[in-house]
This record gives structure tokens, C-alpha cells and sequence, in this order.
């Protein structure tokens, strides 16, 4: 019997299954498409969303009903003014029904809106991020996951059903508990999957889910709601949402399984080599002398247990420092951006429908971004070391500045093959920084450093886009998104790049 195990487990060990760990990225890729959906919709429904709830600023907003949308809506700040006002010389009055040009209505924007779409979220984002790391070190990653997708899923489904602004407080709330824990929980998990020659680029494809689920909001929030399903309008575009993220829950559940902690490590010449651990992905099982059949998701290592002082050692390194700063400039640069895009549009471009626009340019270009940034740092850190992915963190943000510019330079369509552009080069960024991040920091605290560090990145980058609010009243609202937006990604390439000579 002993033998017959043995060679059993020998052969396991001579044909290691190499499928399923780009099955699990797949799967886990998916969630975090389905959690930045649920993000990012906020922001592509919020004008409806106020009118029917009644939070934020009111404006004179063009018209629906009447027969053009006029710009010159946006230049009138008094409620008279607005209502009475009539555009005679480009004939957008109907005199038959006595439409008005304009309408005094809820905007989408102002301080409470910008409360949902920032703290509201990244307070509970970031918070119970670090908390869900520190449990993830400890526990079943996989199964953490797969609670806090549920959690997401429930929240978001809810926001469909919200009857007021206190409601969608909660509900963003919620939706930030469970996404937290996503980008750590998941890229501890493929740090074990992937060796170092592609994980960068395993990390890539990952972060495939933010563009994904970014791109499709767009097309989910504006067609969706358009189409007025039941006349619920913008509900629908949270309930489709939420199925999305029922699919996802059940694939956490039933497909992905948790890999051996410390898979891959560094041999003493400093390359990466897959150790091959006492666990077959295939049977889920554990196997040690005859115990068959124990599962490998419930056995933790000791060793693999964090402390605060390993955590606040590996986080406390002038290097680890710098590329916090440097990738809070960038988040706050990004979230700027996609917290205002709709907004942005339907304020200095009402005619223009955006929605395939953005979600074509935010899937190609961030997709096709994060892989290339991938790509190229994992052949480059094999020549230059470490130091090479700085230099694609660096270079990229910079000739990304000049083309997020051109976005709020040029008129669509033109603002759209700029923000193609933008893309390509700004989101080589994110799977990079992960990359350079677990390389810096020890194996054992991997979930509770990163979930630290995006409590970080997350709680500036998700909460100064506030800014743009009191920036509108001093510079324009376009003025505001250039300081933040492309000032942003060209303020982060100079720390990034300063950040290479601390290693």
C-alpha cells in the first residue's frame, strides 16, 4: 500500500498540471471585471440616478424632450433664467408643446456625489482591505475571496432596489468591503501560481478586469439604462451587474483552488524556480506518507503567518516609500478621470453618445497596455534587474501626459483616439507596480503588505478627486481634470523614476 501511494504521488509530482493555473487567472480575472463594474458604474448613472433620488447640485441642463441639445444650457446658473430660456435662432423650440431649451434639474455632480464615488467607497475600500489581507495570510485565500465577492454581489444587486442617498451610502460601502479584497487576496494568490519570468505578466492579465469591467460600465450604464427595462431605467444596470457577480461567486466556489503558499521562490542566485509542493491542483488533495485525501485548502502553514513587525519592516523600506507616493499620484490621476468622464462629456459635448467610445477605448487600450507593460518589464528585469520595471513605470506615465491632455483638449471624436492613446501607455502601469511591489516585500506578508499599500494608494487616489469640486470653482471644470488628470500621471513618472535609484 505504502508503494503504491508513493508511486502514486511520484508521478503527480512528474506531471504538474499547467493549465490550471491560467484557469484560476481566468476565473479571478472575471471577478475583479464584475467588481470594477460595479465601481464604476456610479459614475455613467449618477445624473439619472439624482434625478429620481435628489442628491447633489442642481444646473441647467439641456433639455431631453426638446428637439437639439444646446450648449449654452451648461453658461446659465439661475433657475428663472434656465426655465424661461429659448433658443429661437437654431429653431431647438418646439412652439407647438412650448418645450424649453433647458430644464432646472438635478446634474449628477456636486459634493455628494463625489462623496459616493470617493469616501463613501475607499473609507471601507481600504480599511477592511487591510483587515482581509491580514486574515487572508492566515487563512484560506480562496475561500476569503469568495465571501467578499459574495458581499459585492449582494451590495450591488441591492443599489437596484436604493429608495434614497442614505441607502447608496451603505450600499457603497458594502461594495468597498468586498472588492477589497480582490487585488491582494488574488495577486498573493498569483505570486504562487506564476514564476517570476511571467508574472509580471500573469499580473497583467489580471488587471485585465479593471479596463473590462471599467470599459463596460460605460456600455452597461448607458445602453442599459436607456433601454428602460420595466421603466426601472438605471436599476437595471445594477441588477445585470449583479447576476455578473453571482456567475463569479459561484466560479470562486467551484473552480479555483487555493495554491501552496511559497510555490515559487528564489534560488540563491537570485532567479525563480517552481518548487513543487505536497498538493495536486487536480484532486485538491494533500498527501503526506499514506494520509490521502486531506484538503490542501484547510492546512496553513505556520510559517507562512505574518507579524506587524514583518509587515511594518517590509513596508518601511525608502524604496517601498517612494513607489507608495509615486502610485498615489497615479491612482489619484486615474480616479479623477473615471470619476468624471461621463460627466465631463454630457457637460461640454451633450450631443455626443459616449458610451461605445469609451468602453472600446478603455478595454483595447488599457488591455492591450497592461500586457505590454507586462511583457516588456518581465524581458527587461532580465538584463537591467529590478530597476527596469521603474524604468517602464517612469517612461510610460510620461508619454501618457501629452495624449490625456489632448482629451480634454479636442473635441470627440478626436478626444476619443487620444484617450486610445492615453490608455496604452498610462495602464502599462498596474501590473508592473504589483510585480516590483512583490519583489520587495518578504513572501510571508505578501496579502497583509499589499492590502497596506492599496490602503494607502487607495485612500489618496480615491478620495483627492474631491478636489475637482472646489478646483471647478476656481479654474473651470475642464481646467480642474487637466491639473488632476494628465498633471497626475506626469507627476507620478518623475517619483517613479526617482524611486529606481532607492534600490
Amino acid at each position: 500500500m505504502k508503494r503504491n501511494v508513493a508511486a502514486k504521488y511520484s508521478a503527480l509530482r512528474m506531471t504538474p498540471n499547467r493549465i490550471l493555473p491560467w484557469v484560476y487567472l481566468g476565473v479571478m480575472t472575471y471577478t475583479y471585471l464584475v467588481g470594477e463594474l460595479s465601481h464604476f458604474l456610479l459614475g455613467i448613472v449618477s445624473r439619472p440616478m439624482s434625478q429620481e433620488l435628489h442628491y447633489g447640485d442642481l444646473a441647467c441642463l439641456p433639455n431631453p424632450e426638446a428637439a437639439t441639445q444646446s450648449d449654452s444650457c451648461r453658461e446659465i446658473y439661475n433657475e428663472t433664467q434656465c426655465i424661461t430660456f429659448l433658443e429661437e435662432d437654431d429653431g431647438s423650440t418646439d412652439s407647438s408643446s412650448n418645450t424649453t431649451t433647458c430644464i432646472w434639474n438635478y446634474s449628477g455632480l456636486g459634493l455628494q456625489y463625489q462623496v459616493l464615488a470617493g469616501p463613501a467607497f475607499v473609507a471601507v475600500f481600504t480599511t477592511s482591505g487591510v483587515l482581509i489581507g491580514a486574515i487572508a495570510d492566515r487563512f484560506n485565500r480562496k475561500v476569503v475571496v469568495t465571501i467578499c465577492c459574495g458581499v459585492l454581489t449582494l451590495a450591488t444587486g441591492m443599489t437596484g432596489a436604493a429608495m434614497n442617498y442614505w441607502q447608496l451610502v451603505i450600499l457603497r460601502m458594502l461594495m468597498g468591503a468586498g472588492e477589497s479584497s480582490f487585488t491582494p487576496v488574488c495577486s498573493s494568490m498569483i505570486s504562487d501560481l506564476f514564476p517570476e519570468s511571467i508574472r509580471a505578466l500573469a499580473l497583467g492579465i489580471f488587471n485585465w478586469g479593471i479596463y473590462l469591467g471599467y470599459g463596460l460600465s460605460y456600455a452597461v450604464g448607458n445602453f442599459v439604462t436607456a433601454a428602460d427595462i420595466g421603466g426601472l431605467g438605471w436599476r437595471w444596470s445594477y441588477i445585470i451587474t449583479g447576476i455578473g457577480g453571482v456567475v463569479a461567486t459561484l466560479l470562486l466556489l467551484l473552480v479555483v483552488r487555493e495554491p501552496p503558499r511559497g510555490a515559487q521562490v528564489s534560488e540563491p542566485g537570485g532567479d525563480k524556480r517552481e518548487v513543487e509542493k505536497e498538493t495536486n491542483f487536480t484532486e485538491g488533495s494533500r498527501i503526506t506518507g499514506e494520509t490521502v485525501g486531506v484538503s490542501s485548502e484547510v492546512l496553513v502553514d505556520e510559517s507562512t503567518k505574518s507579524s506587524l513587525k514583518d509587515v511594518v519592516k517590509s513596508l518601511f523600506k525608502p524604496p517601498v516609500v517612494c513607489l507608495a507616493f509615486a502610485a498615489c499620484l497615479r491612482h489619484t490621476a486615474g480616479f479623477s478621470w473615471a470619476y468624471n468622464t461621463q460627466l465631463y462629456f454630457l457637460t461640454y459635448y451633450p450631443d455626443f453618445n459616449l458610451g461605445l467610445w469609451v468602453t472600446g477605448c478603455s478595454i483595447i487600450g488599457g488591455s492591450l497596455g497592461v500586457a505590454v507593460g507586462g511583457f516588456v518589464s518581465d524581458r527587461l528585469v532580465k538584463r537591467l534587474g529590478l530597476r527596469a520595471r521603474l524604468y517602464v513605470l517612469a517612461g510610460s506615465q510620461f508619454v501618457a501626459t501629452p495624449f490625456a491632455a489632448g482629451v480634454l483638449f479636442f473635441p470627440p471624436p478626436g478626444a476619443f483616439f487620444s484617450l486610445l492613446a492615453a490608455y496604452i501607455f498610462a495602464e502599462m502601469w498596474f501590473g508592473v507596480l504589483f510585480a516590483v511591489l512583490l519583489e520587495l516585500v518578504s513572501g510571508s506578508v505578501q496579502s497583509t503588505a499589499l492590502a497596506v499599500f492599496l490602503f494607502v494608494m487607495n485612500n489618496v487616489g480615491g478620495n483627492l478627486p474631491v478636489v475637482v469640486d472646489p478646483l471647478t470653482d476656481l479654474v473651470s471644470y475642464r481646467g480642474a481634470l487637466m491639473i488632476m488628470y494628465p498633471g497626475g500621471y506626469l507627476a507620478s513618472s518623475v517619483v517613479f523614476l526617482l524611486t529606481s535609484f532607492l534600490l
